[in-house]
């Protein structure tokens, strides 16, 4: 499951929870390119904290979106557990989507600071 919120004009907060199988991969692809298709940039905070795993065709799927948005990417943090199997996934992605605009963070507030928005406030639900 997942959730995306446009949070201050550009910038956008994306929370996963659970398992992230492809079906909803590919859902959550075709919203975010919806969502970010006027735009000439934007920002994204991943929270994964609350995540399981994903499947590997999830990751294709990820790394598909990833390479289709780089253009208009300004910066994108990637908010991770204490969860050794998913935070090695993360890296994966990450690794194989290289970009000096993408960064993996341990906290909201580390997450808020790398894309600019650090005095908005983000209740977690």
């Amino acid at each position: 499951m997942y959730k995306i919120e446009k949070i201050n004009g550009n910038k956008f907060f994306v929370k996963l929870i659970g398992t992230f199988p492809p079906s909803i991969a590919n859902k959550f692809s075709k919203e975010f390119l919806e969502l970010t298709k006027n735009l000439d940039s934007f920002s994204v905070i991943v929270d994964v904290v609350d995540g399981v795993f994903l499947k590997l065709d999830s990751i294709e799927i990820v790394l598909d979106l990833l390479s289709e948005t780089n253009k208009k990417l300004i910066k994108s943090s990637f908010l991770v557990p204490f969860n050794p199997p998913l935070k090695e996934e993360i890296k994966y992605v990450l690794e194989k989507a290289d970009s000096p605009k993408r960064k993996i963070v341990y906290s909201l507030d580390e997450a808020k600071e790398w894309i600019g928005i650090s005095d908005i406030i983000i209740r977690k639900d």
